[in-house]
Formats: structure tokens, C-alpha cells, sequence
């Protein structure tokens, strides 16, 4: 009788040593995964964020182009408007050489943070984007009836 508690005991034993060393690989492969999930949302969000930048940047150049009173006069706000998107830029790529620097050291919570930033950042450019274009197409209509006005006097 005490040959089967041992021999279940040899069959028992390595079965739920196995199944703990599973159950902890498959807990630091999840781990893994979402470590390198957060990372790829990371730079995928961070190119888009430079792509609005340059977009935003573009746009105001076409914006204040319009409100220009002379070609070598800048419009009012302009310098402003293009030293804020550059200092966005710059830090933008700041952020880009702590992701390439530190994010393989960085805990999820720093990630997951740093995707939560990023994706509000790029919500609140996104809503200025579209203020930019409604005041572009108001600010174009207004010349173009001021253009009419002129001509038909």
C-alpha cells in the first residue's frame, strides 16, 4: 500500500512542477507581448504625431500666407505659431530618444502611460487641425468676397 502514494506522488510531483513552469512562461510571454504591443503603439503613434506636426505647420504657413500684408512681412502670430510647432517637434524627438534610450527598461505602467500621452496629444492636434481648417476655409471665403467687393467697385 505505500508503494502507490509513492508511485503517485512520482507521477503527481512533476505534473504540477510542470504545470507551474508553464502557467510562469506563459505569464512573461503575456508580459512580453504587451511590453512590445505598447512599444509598437508607441512609435507608430509617434510618427503619426510628427506627421500632424508637419501637417499643422504646413497649414499655418498657408494660413498666414493669406493674411500676409507684404511678401516679406510676417503675418501676426506667425512666429509664435511656427516656434510652438517646432518646440513640438523637438520634443517629440526627445520623447523619441528616451523610447530608443530607456523604453526596454521602462515598466508596463511608464508605457502604458507614455501610449495614453501620446494618444491624447495627438486627439488634442487633431481637434486644432480641423479649428485650422474651418478658420482657413472661413478665413478664404472672406477674401474671396472681399476680392468681389473690390472688383465690383
Amino acid at each position: 500500500m505505500t508503494a502507490l502514494p509513492a508511485t503517485l506522488l512520482a507521477i503527481v510531483l512533476p505534473a504540477v512542477v510542470a504545470v507551474i513552469v508553464c502557467a510562469v512562461v506563459v505569464f512573461l510571454l503575456a508580459r512580453q507581448i504587451r511590453h512590445q504591443r505598447a512599444m509598437r503603439t508607441l512609435y507608430l503613434e509617434a510618427d503619426g504625431l510628427e506627421h500632424d506636426l508637419k501637417e499643422c505647420r504646413n497649414r499655418l504657413a498657408r494660413a498666414h500666407a493669406s493674411m500676409s500684408m507684404g511678401p516679406n512681412q510676417p503675418a501676426a502670430g506667425e512666429t509664435e505659431a511656427r516656434l510652438a510647432v517646432d518646440a513640438a517637434l523637438r520634443e517629440l524627438l526627445a520623447h523619441r530618444l528616451w523610447l530608443r534610450d530607456e523604453a526596454d527598461n521602462a515598466n508596463q505602467r511608464e508605457l502604458d502611460a507614455a501610449v495614453s500621452a501620446i494618444g491624447k496629444a495627438r486627439g488634442a492636434l487633431g481637434r486644432q487641425l480641423q479649428e485650422l481648417d474651418s478658420a482657413q476655409r472661413a478665413l478664404e471665403t472672406a477674401v474671396r468676397e472681399k476680392i468681389e467687393d473690390l472688383s465690383q467697385q
